[in-house]
């Protein structure tokens, strides 16, 4: 089952109380009121088997799952203050590989001036680590996933598809940047925002779902693509956009920026490393259209593959490469 159908099937059973201010799916983060505030609330699990984290390196480890944790509390416009989670490692786990994913996490949450409030341990091989955070909005409201219907423009943090080459490759998984600063120009100039937990065409494809009137156009060249990974596209015979489609995501945050204000906030954005990758407006041909300078258009009719929704990750990687050579592929145009 797709995990947006699984969420949805849990998600009915239960009523939303009237202090929830979003929808479902309508925030990275739940927004709740807490007295006169709003504040946001997130937790993810994550597992080697499901995430592919790799940990060989057990500080990068504990970074990369406090960063995880927390990208959807900034993606909402919150700021990180409270931490809590609960860790489920192997009983011959040495004291040296707890140590490293303690200090790797603290790191994170000392430079938030993020407060760690407990939770609990348990025994699993291979590890497992439940993480939750919360903190409070910070601008006049939430970022959400609702777009208005005046053109946008759509900028993305960071650079992409390292981490699906990893999962790929079966290599370490590379560290990820918490996006704390660049949050702090987001919350002030975006109309909306996602993070790329699971790719950038999956959170991609989650905005289009949430904004089915609108049209997309997305520019496939000024995505901006981690270093290696073209030249991995090259030698293994890929397109180098399935490390966009995969679902190994790099946790970048994907925002929206009204287009009438983008001249006066230009340099806002570009002190951040902000790149534009396209735009979104009302039109009568709405939904994904894909573009590439070299003449190839394509209209994404369909979420990309997830990786939940098979047993053996090597299923989803095929299942990721078909899809590009379809979307991606001059070759297979009709």
């Amino acid at each position: 089952m797709r995990e947006h159908d699984l969420i949805k099937n849990i998600a009915t059973s239960f009523p939303r109380s009237n202090l929830q201010k979003n929808a479902l799916f309508e925030c990275d983060s739940e927004i709740i009121q807490i007295g006169k505030s709003l504040w946001g609330l997130s937790m993810d699990e994550f597992s080697p088997a499901e995430d592919l984290f790799t940990s060989e390196n057990p500080v990068r480890l504990g970074r990369n799952l406090a960063v995880a944790t927390l990208s959807d509390l900034l993606a909402a416009g919150a700021e990180p203050r409270f931490f809590m989670h609960s860790v489920s490692l192997p009983t011959s786990v040495e004291r040296e590989f707890v140590n490293g994913l303690t200090e790797g996490i603290g790191t994170i949450l000392d430079s938030l001036n993020c407060a760690m409030c407990g939770g609990d341990v348990g025994t699993a091989d291979p590890w497992r680590f439940c993480g939750f955070g919360m903190g409070p909005i910070t601008s006049d409201q939430p970022l959400t996933h609702r777009l208005p219907g005046e053109p946008q423009t759509l900028w993305i943090t960071g650079t992409l598809g390292d981490a699906n080459l990893a999962a790929l490759q079966n290599t370490a998984t590379p560290e990820f940047e918490l996006r704390h600063k660049e949050s702090n120009v987001i919350r002030s100039c975006a109309s909306a925002c996602i993070d790329t937990s699971g790719g950038l065409m999956d959170a991609l494809w989650l905005l289009h779902e949430q904004n089915p009137a609108l049209r997309f156009d997305i520019r496939l060249d000024d995505v901006p693509i981690a270093e290696g990974v073209v030249q991995a596209a090259k030698t293994m015979g890929f397109p180098v956009e399935s490390a966009l489609l995969g679902g190994a995501g790099e946790y970048e945050l994907l925002f929206a920026v009204p287009e009438a204000s983008v001249s006066e906030l230009n340099n806002d954005l570009h002190s951040i490393g902000a790149m534009c990758i396209g735009t979104t407006r009302l039109d009568q041909q709405p939904g994904m259209h894909l573009h590439r300078n070299d003449g190839l258009q394509r209209m994404m009719a369909e979420p990309p593959p997830c990786p939940r929704a098979v047993a053996d990750p090597q299923e989803h990687i095929q299942e990721v490469l078909a899809m590009a050579r379809k979307l991606f592929l001059v070759s297979e145009q009709p």
